[in-house]
């Protein structure tokens, strides 16, 4: 069966607070390479810190979950004035269990934001999650290129099945 995401978007600044609230989501759960920051940029833009505070003015936690095993999932979450989990191994889901217990929120509660379909939304459907795609910010890398690649069948699908979405995602 396919995985599709509930949702896709060209980038995070196209998500605005009020779809997650009318959904009952309280949480995001933020991937960091090439969702919210490109690979090569290690401190988070002035847009993206007035993108977090305009979820968090509107009720919304953030939270970070990422498989990168450096310090980035760190220096965001300080940026961000977040918790954060590195070295996720998604899609396993334990890293996004351990979100959701320590938050006290159920799964339908939580947003997983992401880049990759194999990784971050198979991750936050198989928790029962919601789940955003949003495009690759930056893809330099000729390995991480054709996983994008890979992935394009699904995001035709999600296309298919949602004919007003963006045309861009």
């Amino acid at each position: 069966m396919m995985t599709l995401p509930d949702r896709m978007a060209r980038d995070i600044y196209e998500l605005e607070p009020e779809y997650f609230l009318q959904q009952g989501v309280r949480l995001l759960v933020l991937d960091v390479d090439n969702t919210i920051s490109p690979y090569h940029i290690h401190e988070a833009s002035p847009e993206l810190l007035a993108w977090a505070a305009r979820m968090r003015a509107a009720g919304l936690e953030l939270y970070i979950l990422s498989n990168n095993r450096g310090n980035r999932p760190a220096l965001f979450a300080a940026a961000l004035g977040c918790p954060y989990i590195g070295r996720a191994k998604k899609p396993r889901t334990e890293g996004l269990r351990e979100i959701l217990r320590r938050c006290g929120l159920r799964p339908e509660q939580a947003a997983v934001i992401g880049d990759q379909i194999r990784s971050d939304i198979r991750c936050a459907r198989r928790c029962g999650c919601r789940s955003v795609m949003v495009r690759p910010i930056c893809i330099r890398n000729p390995f991480l290129a054709l996983r994008y690649l890979c992935e394009a069948p699904w995001r035709a699908a999600y296309r298919r099945k949602h004919p007003q979405a963006t045309e861009a995602c």
